[in-house]
């Protein structure tokens, strides 16, 4: 392909959008880091794992368009695409993403709130079954605990006394 004005001018068009994708990868992450608590390294690791999808992205689009060159103009246009879109679109799609986190929320809120209920009056009802139970196996143990005394205490003959027992023979 050659590479006339005509073509140079769709490939710098092409990596504005480029920029400007580039720059919602960015918004993405940001909203995922604003729900994750503040931390050096967790900023470190999304900073990290942002920087090298740019670079993926970028050497991408250079192999697919522009037969494999960098060209300065694929590079400014990617850099003016994210200005622009940081400049003039960046809180806007922050906004949207963050409502659509808090929306998604939301509806999973409802979604799992009733099956939370129905599990947790399973849970006591359970608990409560299992107690009853426990205390009526405790109140058994004990009832079966008295008997084997009083047979101890009875003796064989089932509670009769015989005169040699009470040491008169005969």
């Amino acid at each position: 392909m050659e590479n006339t004005v005509s073509v140079q001018t769709l490939e710098f068009l092409y990596s504005a959008l480029l920029g400007v994708g580039l720059g919602v990868i960015f918004d993405i992450t940001r909203v995922i880091r604003s729900y994750i608590p503040k931390n050096r390294a967790v900023t470190a690791v999304f900073d990290i794992m942002f920087w090298i999808a740019s670079i993926i992205l970028l050497l991408a689009f250079v192999l697919i368009f522009s037969e494999g060159q960098m060209r300065w103009y694929v590079l400014f246009g990617a850099f003016c695409g994210g200005f622009v879109y940081m400049s003039a679109l960046s809180e806007i799609v922050y906004k949207i993403l963050t409502s659509l986190i808090c929306a998604t929320r939301k509806i999973l809120y409802l979604i799992t709130r009733p099956i939370y209920l129905v599990l947790r009056w399973c849970w006591r009802v359970g608990k409560s079954a299992e107690r009853k139970t426990e205390t009526a196996m405790r109140e058994r143990i004990k009832r079966n605990r008295i008997k084997r005394m009083k047979k101890r205490k009875v003796g064989k003959n089932g509670g009769k006394k015989t005169k040699k027992a009470h040491g008169l023979s005969s």
